[in-house]
């Protein structure tokens, strides 16, 4: 149910239904190969060809809508999180749906379109909501100082990467692995971080 109105019946939840099923085989195809045509997506999503091209008639549309998707996405989680009472805990639980979302595929899209100018927008709002989360952490005295809100992103990007083949090792890996980087990233104590954290560009 929708929290702005009454649930969608008929043709229109059908039609959300094909959509959030187009938008997560497109970031699963795209995310594979780039380059792949709009017909491997819509072999992955079960839809016909007509219908995507309906919904999203250039690819370049649809990688936008995928990315704009994901971010928002993001960006709710991260406020979700900034409401728990634990800065340190609500910090861990975004890294783990970071991680776990599959939303840090989007950055292999990112240069393959030019993106308009509401999801430069938009990203600068998710970056705010990450960053909000550090800070609350950091000021609770639950994160060593110098980290930011772009570390986390190559952290759990790294950690996000982690394939061996087998779904629920892959899981328990990036779990493990995820645990022992928030052990690091807890040490407020610790000395002072290598170097500056990276920039836009860098990320």
């Amino acid at each position: 149910m929708s929290a702005d109105g009454p649930p969608l019946r008929g043709r229109q939840a059908e039609a959300l239904r094909n959509d959030d099923r187009i938008l997560a085989a497109a970031l699963d195809v795209f995310s594979e190969d780039v380059g792949a045509p709009m017909s491997a997506v819509a072999r992955r999503a079960g839809v016909g060809q007509a219908s995507l091209y309906r919904r999203y008639p250039r690819k370049e549309t649809l990688l936008a809508r995928v990315c704009e998707h994901g971010m928002t996405q993001m960006g709710a989680a991260a406020a979700a999180a900034r409401d728990d009472d634990d800065p340190g805990a609500a910090l861990g639980r975004f890294l783990h749906w970071l991680v776990e979302s599959g939303t840090l595929r989007l950055s292999g899209l990112l240069g393959s379109f030019a993106p308009p100018a509401h999801l430069f927008t938009l990203a600068h709002e998710v970056n705010g909501a990450v960053q909000a989360l550090v800070d609350r952490a950091a000021g609770a005295g639950r994160l060593r100082p110098g980290v930011t809100g772009a570390d986390l992103t190559l952290i759990a990007s790294q950690i996000g990467a982690l394939h061996v083949g087998d779904a629920p090792r892959t899981r328990e890996l990036r779990r493990r692995y995820l645990a022992l980087a928030l052990e690091g990233l807890a040490l407020a104590r610790a000395d002072p971080l290598p170097g500056p954290a990276p920039g836009a560009s860098e990320l």
